[in-house]
Protein backbone atom coordinates (compact mmCIF):
# COMPACT_ATOMS: atom_id res chain seq x y z
CA UNK A 1 0.00 0.00 0.00
CA UNK A 2 2.66 2.27 0.98
CA UNK A 3 4.77 1.62 -2.73
CA UNK A 4 1.57 2.51 -4.50
CA UNK A 5 1.21 5.57 -2.62
CA UNK A 6 4.73 6.74 -3.36
CA UNK A 7 4.26 5.44 -6.84
CA UNK A 8 1.97 8.13 -7.21
CA UNK A 9 3.16 10.59 -5.87
CA UNK A 10 6.25 10.09 -7.84
CA UNK A 11 4.11 9.75 -10.91
CA UNK A 12 2.31 12.94 -10.60
CA UNK A 13 5.26 14.89 -9.89
CA UNK A 14 6.69 13.67 -13.48
CA UNK A 15 3.44 14.08 -15.17
CA UNK A 16 3.25 17.47 -14.12
CA UNK A 17 6.46 18.07 -15.39
CA UNK A 18 6.60 15.98 -18.70
CA UNK A 19 3.08 18.52 -19.15
CA UNK A 20 4.81 21.53 -18.86
CA UNK A 21 7.56 20.35 -21.40
CA UNK A 22 4.93 19.06 -23.73
CA UNK A 23 2.05 21.38 -22.92
CA UNK A 24 1.40 23.40 -26.58
CA UNK A 25 2.70 21.03 -29.02
CA UNK A 26 0.69 20.01 -32.21
CA UNK A 27 2.65 17.50 -33.66
CA UNK A 28 2.27 13.59 -33.97
CA UNK A 29 5.85 13.20 -32.93
CA UNK A 30 6.05 15.28 -29.83
CA UNK A 31 2.52 13.41 -28.67
CA UNK A 32 4.37 10.06 -29.68
CA UNK A 33 7.57 11.67 -27.34
CA UNK A 34 5.32 12.75 -25.08
CA UNK A 35 3.65 8.58 -24.45
CA UNK A 36 6.64 7.70 -24.30
CA UNK A 37 8.37 10.14 -21.46
CA UNK A 38 4.90 9.14 -19.51
CA UNK A 39 5.72 5.47 -20.21
CA UNK A 40 9.69 5.80 -18.99
CA UNK A 41 8.02 8.12 -16.13
CA UNK A 42 6.01 5.51 -15.04
CA UNK A 43 8.39 2.89 -14.61
CA UNK A 44 10.77 5.34 -12.83
CA UNK A 45 8.23 6.25 -10.61
CA UNK A 46 7.65 2.51 -9.70
CA UNK A 47 11.36 2.16 -9.27
CA UNK A 48 11.75 5.31 -7.07
CA UNK A 49 8.78 3.68 -4.59
CA UNK A 50 10.71 0.50 -4.13
CA UNK A 51 13.66 2.37 -2.82
CA UNK A 52 11.51 4.55 -0.89
CA UNK A 53 9.63 2.18 0.93
CA UNK A 54 12.95 -0.09 1.43
CA UNK A 55 14.84 2.84 2.59
CA UNK A 56 12.28 3.47 5.13
CA UNK A 57 11.74 0.03 6.27
CA UNK A 58 15.78 -0.20 6.77
CA UNK A 59 15.27 3.23 8.86
CA UNK A 60 12.92 1.99 11.22
CA UNK A 61 14.16 -1.20 11.73
CA UNK A 62 17.47 1.12 12.70
CA UNK A 63 15.11 3.05 15.36
CA UNK A 64 13.67 -0.38 16.92
CA UNK A 65 17.02 -1.77 17.88
CA UNK A 66 18.34 1.76 19.69
CA UNK A 67 17.69 1.26 22.93
CA UNK A 68 17.66 5.26 23.54
CA UNK A 69 14.64 6.33 21.63
CA UNK A 70 12.88 2.71 21.83
CA UNK A 71 10.40 2.74 24.84
CA UNK A 72 8.85 -1.09 25.49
Amino acid sequence: MLMFFFSVVYFVVFFFLIDLVFRNTLSLFTDLLALVCLIIAFIISVGMAEYTVKKNKKQIIIFKDCKIFCVD
